[in-house]
């Protein structure tokens, strides 16, 4: 009866699995994927705690930081746990040990012998040779008792050499990490010149089993420039990439190396560094001499396709180019309750982390021993997933706004869903608004605005400048002088741009000549006198190309004078012009549905939004980038009386103003020469 009843309710707990499976999914429907936790047993005699190590293709589906991991029970319970980076934990040592013994035999062989203390556990060594210009291949063995040697290298390379860069590889790499209170080293001299060996430092660099995570990545060839092969590399977006060591089939080599990300954003392609440094490889059977570096750190990649950049001079491309990808292991530490399987959720870009009271016991519990191994099942995604609209608690929309009070537009392309969004605007947006940025809005379809974070100088754009000699100036003088002009907007006149600096492309090669950039003086206006911006030198050194640089303040112009004292040479040629000029970008939450970004109204006021106050949250969410479209005339402005006066130029409301004052004059004169009226009677 007991064995039935037992069957029973088995049956009836895997019966309604399913269903509490469905509820905890529907539960957590912002996560996208989900894998079962197998747990120890509970009551483990060294610790109450469990590991769960999440593999990097786990971390490539999570935020950064994992803040969208979570752990629950069968019931849709939260199991507090600890984010635990494993290589972390021992931190790196070293010992400097003491010559005991040196030995050379003329022309055959020169032997040292190193004394640690006490036994020592290392896994590099790192000698002080003196010197240039040396390559040697060492024997290295270790001893406790320095009677029974055993080696631990059989053609560790030391050399010194001018390859590109001067190189000095004096290090050691064993395989695997040893143990011992003596070393001794043997070089053969017969074929080079001996070398001398001042002291010796051996290295634990802390790393535990299963520390770290490796996956050998495939490169294939993509188009590069002269001198230089580029690959994409074979790599799971995402992924928690720390150091990429390179391989090839070449036994010598010795490249400058570079790892690229290709991100986009506002619709432009960036390549964005990742890491670079000198990789080579030396390999002499002849003189058993083998040494390497070729293992490269970088920053972890955002998601984008990541590019292997590789300078090959005037040497052919590496042949057969791969490598292997490595990160740092991370776990999961958490308390072993019972050991019914835990769901790993994962993926959720809209999530903030978890606050669990056992953080602050984290340092603890990363060096506590005997802690149980949990495994995870395979990856499943959640049937119930559904994208959680980020910053949920934001409205989309704001207060209505009357569209035709704004001179200019551009039409944004929203996705069909609702999320963060970023908009970089142009250079040529600048010249439409004002200073401060306050008469920028987005309204949506029906008139609304759309509350929107500014961040000011976002980025920068290059703007190119109409150059026009100005003949009128320096004529038999040996004085050149140039207008810089900013390009119009609509067909308007120039616009004034925030200019950081100007790049001045000049075809000569080499010159060094004074010059001034000037501000030209306003007709008619308060300032009669060329204001004075940047008064130097303008010089480049010979064989070189790039364009010449002058630094401004920032501040709004739409006109410069460059004026070049040439001195008895022949003018130089200027052939082209750009300002530097920072860009600001707008981030906001939208959804589905047409909207606008307005531009240019003098009235409006700087507008005030709550979401302003959550300007690191906004930034957390890493906004998807928007393109805009072409800037135009937005159809739907209206001028009013007082727009024209504003727009008038400063002449016309002069002539006009002494118009007025004319026609008042003759109306009071009128009326003060006019005769009295005759009586018309006694």
């Amino acid at each position: 009866m007991r064995g039935a009843a037992l069957a029973w309710l088995v049956a009836l707990l895997l019966a309604f699995a399913p269903a509490a499976r469905a509820d905890v999914d529907e539960e957590r429907q912002a996560w996208r994927f989900r894998r079962l936790v197998a747990v120890p047993e509970p009551g483990a005699p060294d610790s109450p705690f469990a590991a769960l190590p999440l593999p990097p293709e786990v971390a490539a589906r999570c935020q950064a930081d994992l803040r969208d991991v979570r752990l629950l029970d069968g019931q849709g319970r939260e199991q507090a746990f600890v984010v635990d980076r494993v290589v972390t934990q021992g931190a790196a040592e070293s010992w400097t040990g003491r010559l005991v013994d040196t030995r050379r035999e003329a022309r055959r062989s020169s032997l040292w012998v190193v004394d640690l203390g006490q036994p020592r556990s290392f896994d590099r060594i790192d000698l002080d040779v003196p010197g240039q210009e040396f390559a040697k291949g060492l024997r290295v063995e270790a001893s406790d008792n320095r009677e029974a040697w055993r080696v631990v290298r059989e053609d560790a390379g030391i050399f010194d050499r001018l390859w590109g860069t001067r190189v000095h590889h004096t290090q050691v790499e064993l395989a695997a990490p040893t143990s011992a209170r003596y070393l001794r080293f043997t070089a053969l001299d017969r074929r080079s010149p001996p070398v001398d060996i001042h002291g010796v430092t051996v290295v634990r660099r802390g790393r535990a089993e299963g520390s770290e995570w490796t996956r050998p990545v495939t490169a294939e060839r993509v188009s590069g420039g002269p001198g230089v092969s580029r690959y994409r590399l074979d790599l799971e977006a995402g992924l928690p990439l720390e150091a990429f060591d390179l391989d090839a089939d070449d036994a010598a080599f010795h490249r400058r190396v570079r790892l690229l990300e290709i991100a986009g954003a506002g619709g432009r392609r960036e390549e964005l560094p990742l890491g670079e440094g000198w990789l080579y490889r030396l390999r002499l059977p002849g003189e058993g001499l083998s040494a390497e570096a070729l293992s490269l750190g970088v920053r972890r990649p955002q998601g984008g396709t990541v590019l292997l950049e590789i300078q090959d001079g005037d040497s052919p491309p590496l042949r057969s180019v791969r490598g292997v990808a490595r990160g740092a292991a991370t776990r999961l530490l958490f308390p072993v309750v019972d050991a019914a399987p835990l769901t790993l959720y994962y993926g959720n870009e809209a999530t903030r982390a978890p606050a669990y009271d056992l953080e602050f016991l984290k340092e603890r519990l990363a060096g506590a021993a005997g802690v149980g191994l949990a495994r995870l099942d395979a990856e499943a995604a959640n049937p119930r997933f559904h994208a959680a609209p980020p910053l949920k608690f934001v409205p989309t929309s704001g207060a209505g706004l009357d569209v035709t009070r704004w001179r200019a537009a551009r039409t944004l392309a929203v996705p069909p869903r609702e999320d963060v969004y970023a908009v970089t605007l142009q250079a040529g947006d600048l010249g439409l608004l004002r200073p401060n940025l306050g008469d920028l809005r987005i309204a949506d379809a029906s008139e609304r605005q759309v509350p929107y974070v500014l961040f000011p100088e976002a980025s920068e754009e290059r703007v190119s400048l109409d150059v026009v000699r100005d003949a009128g100036k320096g004529e038999g003088r040996a004085l050149t002088r140039y207008r810089l002009r900013t390009p119009s907007a609509l067909g308007e006149e120039r616009s004034p741009l925030p200019m950081r600096r100007l790049e001045l492309e000049v075809a000569e090669g080499f010159f060094d000549r004074p010059g001034r950039v000037l501000v030209p003086a306003t007709a008619g206006g308060a300032r009669r006198s060329d204001e004075v911006l940047f008064a130097g030198r303008l010089s480049r050194g010979a064989g070189r190309r790039e364009p010449v640089t002058i630094p401004l303040s920032g501040a709004y112009r739409s006109e410069l004078v460059l004026e070049v004292e040439e001195g008895d040479n022949a003018p130089l040629t200027l052939s082209g012009a750009r300002a530097a000029v920072a860009v600001p970008r707008v981030a906001f939450k939208a959804g589905p549905g047409p909207l606008r970004l307005l531009l240019g109204n003098a009235e409006a006021p700087a507008p005030r939004y709550d979401i302003d106050t959550l300007r690191q949250e906004v930034l957390s969410y890493s906004a998807e980038p928007l393109g805009a479209g072409g800037l135009e005339a937005n159809p739907a402005f209206r001028r009013r009386a007082g727009d024209y006066l504003r727009e008038a130029p400063p002449t016309m409301l002069l002539w006009g103003a002494l118009l007025l004052a004319v026609a008042a004059l003759l109306y009071l004169t009128a009326r003060l020469v006019k005769p009295p009226a005759e009586s018309s009677g006694p």
